[in-house]
């Protein structure tokens, strides 16, 4: 089974766009072996990608993309809204015309704390490195 099919959870290094966010922010360097996880919602081909700022609803293909944390509320209450910040700084995935042939797009499960494709932008299909195949919580 291919594993950049949409609503897969996938297993990523970080893009460069996102190491550059960290430095800009005063947060240092990643790892280059750092893995993150994140669920594709946008494949190549994939038009049309926006986020609308007041909901931070996030549309592709003119749908709203809809994930398993939808009315979730176990992240609202996210003090610091550093969310918002990285957003209005960075916000490099919040209007795309279309995913090239080697990009996806990734959303974190609880968007109000998740630094995903929203900030960062497209993820290359190359820094996908696998599927978790467990959670421990």
């Amino acid at each position: 089974r291919r594993i950049t099919r949409g609503g897969d959870i996938i297993l990523f290094r970080p893009p460069s766009a996102l190491q550059e966010i960290i430095r800009n922010t005063g947060g240092g360097t990643i790892d280059r072996n750092q893995l993150f996880v994140k669920r594709i919602v946008g494949l190549p081909g994939d038009t049309d990608i926006r986020m609308e700022d007041a909901t931070q609803e996030v549309y592709i293909n003119n749908n709203k993309v809809v994930g398993p944390a939808l009315g979730r509320s176990l992240c609202k209450d996210e003090p610091l809204r550093l969310i918002d910040k990285l957003l209005n700084n960075y916000g490099y995935g919040k209007s795309i015309t279309e995913l090239k042939s080697d990009e996806t797009y990734v959303l974190g499960d609880c968007k109000d704390v998740s630094v995903d494709s929203r900030i960062f932008g497209t993820l290359p299909k190359k820094n996908i490195v696998g599927k978790p195949i467990a959670r421990v919580w």
